[in-house]
């Protein structure tokens, strides 16, 4: 994700906290000492009063930092006492917007070298961008009795007109109605600073960042084929201009998928599904962007179909394990991988996996969906991952692995190419692992070798990896100890997916008025004149 969208995370997601955070940090800097511990009770307090803010303003259903905290403390009558936010070092703004501000080169993070010397502090950058975020914001609440009685800066209780007041002007939902602040925001996410501005925040990019970035550089300068062209030319560019590039394309790419469907904005899985098949490109700019994201939902059905035979590998082995009152063998074990067949569905282990693959090409093959059967080849790929989700067996997650490799044989390009051999700490990459398969179903394995070597290579192995980093917390299902593989019963439930950034494109693009809903309830998206712009500027 840091590579496909760079600097925005999944918490990150009201663009309207990138300006309060930057005033926040200006308004220090003028007044408070330059001690870390001092600025983070300040950022937390306000953040506190803020939160109280959101939650009174009637037009905004959103939830603040901090409104855990709050609990119900905005419904009463006032006056309100002071708090701060969360419990952890600089509040929300440490956990969700400090790095995607220091990663947009509009802070310099403690410890940044600025004149020779180490800030001690968080600092906005002096840069035109930088202080039109903080004063655009400054502006829009500097008329209300919060500012002007300096409540920022005591501890005294809040009367409820204060906070009220405040609602009006700095509320999350305001930033569309303040042209000059919407305008502040977008650029701290969508531009750069004049190179007589620039101040390094970070080491150049990585080849491998680079790589993946697609278009680093403009489309008649190289190829986007040519990855040596591309990282050469590159990592000549200042370390934030690739990534400014790359999350204005993922936006981009986001809104074109918005408007061919409008559920994208709600839908986890209308939003997975469109990315893996999303609308014609409009430029070799946005098919490598389309690829990239494309390759993300491939991994993620990749890991769903995994999650299925580790859940039904360590249900099966605590079971045997119970009965037999201890660990088992390294031929139990290959049993035990064996026996995962009998589903839903059910697979005869001798069926040679070729011709299962044959099957579900041709239409025959199905899983089991409710009262009715499915053809594996006729369902959305995030409907088998949901099929193999709600199944939990082997069996499902071997029919969607081999599915997964077929469809993703079929696709191609630069974009798809690079994200597709990105791998984790501990699995390889999507595409080495369809790579892998492909191999190994040239030996004409059954089924049941099939499924012995998904365990071997991706289960067990890796289990025990990443269980022996966590020590001394104890987090085995299982592990080899005197030869015999010993399950552990610590619950065994599905891993989760990694969050892909659903709300942050949401919001954050809704707070900028890329698109509106006017139904409110239905969640009918529909561009603006703004993100049809956006979208002519960065994909054609």
């Amino acid at each position: 994700m840091p590579l496909l969208l760079p600097g925005v995370l999944e918490l990150s997601r009201r663009a309207r906290y990138f300006s309060f955070h930057a005033f926040l940090l200006s308004e220090y800097r003028g007044r408070g000492k330059p001690d870390r511990k001092i600025l983070s009770a300040f950022i937390k307090r306000a953040e506190w009063d803020y939160g109280l803010a959101v939650q009174r303003c009637p037009k905004c259903p959103s939830s603040p930092i901090g409104a855990r905290r709050l609990g119900t403390l905005a419904q009463e009558s006032g006056p309100f006492p002071r708090g701060e936010s969360v419990e952890s070092p600089l509040g929300g703004y440490g956990l969700y917007y400090r790095s995607p501000l220091i990663a947009f080169g509009i802070v310099a993070g403690a410890g940044t070298l600025l004149g020779g010397e180490p800030t001690p502090i968080d600092l906005l950058y002096d840069t035109q961008r930088a202080r039109q975020l903080a004063d655009t914001f400054g502006a829009a609440v500097a008329d209300t009795a919060y500012c002007r009685e300096r409540y920022l800066w005591t501890t005294n209780p809040l009367p409820v007109d204060v906070v009220d007041e405040y609602a009006t002007a700095a509320c999350l939902c305001q930033l569309r109605t303040r042209p000059k602040e919407r305008d502040a925001v977008h650029a701290a996410l969508f531009a750069a600073d004049p190179a007589d501005e620039y101040i390094p925040t970070s080491s150049p990019a990585t080849n491998t960042e680079v790589t993946l970035a697609g278009a680093g550089a403009s489309a008649a300068s190289m190829s986007d084929d040519d990855s040596e062209t591309l990282a050469a030319t590159a990592t000549e560019m200042e370390p934030s201009s690739w990534q400014v590039i790359q999350r204005r394309r993922s936006v981009g790419h986001y809104l074109t998928l918005l408007e061919v469907d409008p559920k994208v904005t709600a839908s986890e899985n209308a939003y997975r599904e469109a990315l893996w098949a999303p609308p014609p490109p409009r430029s070799a700019e946005h098919a490598v962007v389309a690829g990239q994201w494309s390759a993300l939902i491939a991994k993620d059905v990749w890991q769903e179909a995994l999650c299925s035979i580790w859940s039904q590998f360590c249900r099966d082995g605590l079971n045997r394990t119970h009965t037999l009152e201890r660990g088992l063998g390294w031929q139990e074990v290959h049993e035990l991988a064996y026996s995962l067949l009998h589903g839903p569905p059910a697979l005869a282990p001798h069926l040679r996996t070729p011709e299962l693959v044959a099957e579900i090409a041709a239409g025959t093959a199905t899983l089991p969906s409710g009262t009715t059967r499915v053809a594996v080849s006729g369902c959305s790929l995030e409907k088998l991952s949901g099929m193999t989700k709600e199944l939990d067996t082997a069996a499902s997650g071997l029919f969607v692995l081999l599915e997964l490799a077929r469809r993703m044989a079929q696709r191609s390009g630069a974009g798809w190419e690079r994200a597709c051999r990105i791998e984790s700490g501990w699995q390889p990459s999507v595409a080495t692992v369809a790579t892998a398969l492909g191999a190994h179903l040239d030996t004409q394995p059954t089924v049941a070798d099939t499924m012995w070597w998904v365990v071997a290579r991706f289960v067990l192995p890796v289990h025990e990896r990443i269980a022996y980093s966590k020590l001394p917390e104890f987090t085995f299902r299982f592990r080899w100890e005197d030869g015999l593989l010993r399950f552990y019963d610590l619950g065994v439930g599905r891993f989760p997916l990694a969050a892909i950034r659903k709300e942050s494109f949401s919001q954050l693009t809704r707070d900028l008025d890329f698109w509106d809903d006017s139904t409110g309830l239905s969640r009918s998206a529909v561009l603006t004149d703004r993100g049809r712009a956006f979208i002519q500027e960065t994909l054609t």
